[in-house]
């Protein structure tokens, strides 16, 4: 006589229920992720043959694959830190062509430690004298900006 053997036990599946962006902690970004469902079932070979209940749903960064509790989702990232003096400065004059009011410069640039009148100076230098000033809300612009980043209307 051949004794019979039989295997059995308990495993899991998952199946995936959703996708998206996360603000994943442990990548410190904005990564893909893949929420799955894990479900427990009594198996015989291996194989699942009457599942036993839910077990709970995770996500999953796809760069990292690490594995969370759903509630990360709900996690915001945290703020890019402000920028330097120095990087306001190299790039104030291309900011200035790219429509953002002078106004806006100068309080980035006296928020980042530099004096209010050095600040003037230096978005003076870049604007010369051809400054366009919005009709509509008073923003004023280096000449060729095209519309007002306040309002919307365009600049003449």
């Amino acid at each position: 006589m051949i004794p019979l053997i039989i295997i059995f036990g308990l495993g899991s599946r998952q199946k995936q229920v959703g996708e998206g962006q996360f603000f994943c902690p442990r990548c410190g970004t904005q990564r893909r992720y893949i929420q799955k469902q894990a479900n427990r079932y009594f198996t015989v070979f291996f194989l699942p043959v009457v599942p036993l209940g839910k077990i709970g749903d995770f996500v999953e960064c796809q760069t990292c694959h690490a594995a969370f509790e759903t509630t990360v989702l709900n996690f915001k990232a945290p703020p890019p830190p402000p920028p330097s003096l120095a990087q306001l400065l190299n790039t104030a004059k291309e900011r200035l062509e790219r429509g953002t009011p002078i106004e806006y410069i100068l309080r980035d640039m006296t928020a980042a430690g530099l004096d209010r009148d050095i600040a003037h100076s230096t978005v003076t230098n870049f604007v010369k004298d051809g400054r366009k000033t919005c009709s509509s809300c008073g923003l004023s612009y280096h000449p060729v900006a095209k519309t007002c980043q306040g309002c919307g209307k365009l600049l003449s």
